[in-house]
């Protein structure tokens, strides 16, 4: 086995303040499953939709989101779809669809612990 071949995959791996509030988020109104959640009260959480997984931990610290910097880039097939679905269940839009100069339409909204979530797709 290669060392290209030895990496199976990756997460992002969220440090939410309300663990109930971002369970709700993530697979209510963005519609991932949860696959996995651990101890009583709920202080990890593992969520999916399609090939994205996200992972979710009880914060410890005071550390905040970049309000700047996007903490996931989600690639799509239909971001017009994604952003209707983000607009019907009233999730915060930080910059519309656009049409960027590498190639990629896409969109950002913020989640209820501040990270910058994108979602595109390739410009053709």
């Amino acid at each position: 086995m290669s060392n290209q071949e030895n990496i199976s995959h990756a997460a992002t791996i969220f440090a939410v303040a309300n663990m109930q509030e971002s369970l709700d988020f993530y697979a209510k109104k963005l519609d991932f499953n949860i696959n996995f959640t651990w101890g009583e009260p709920i202080t990890y959480a593992v969520l999916k939709r399609g090939g994205v997984s996200i992972h979710l931990t009880t914060k410890e610290d005071h550390h905040a989101p970049s309000k700047v910097h996007c903490a996931l880039y989600v690639f799509v097939y239909d971001v017009e779809k994604i952003y209707q679905q983000c607009l019907d269940h009233q999730i915060p839009i930080k910059t519309p669809p656009q049409v960027h100069d590498y190639g990629m339409k896409d969109f950002d909204i913020t989640d209820p612990d501040g990270y910058i979530i994108s979602f595109g797709c390739m410009q053709e």
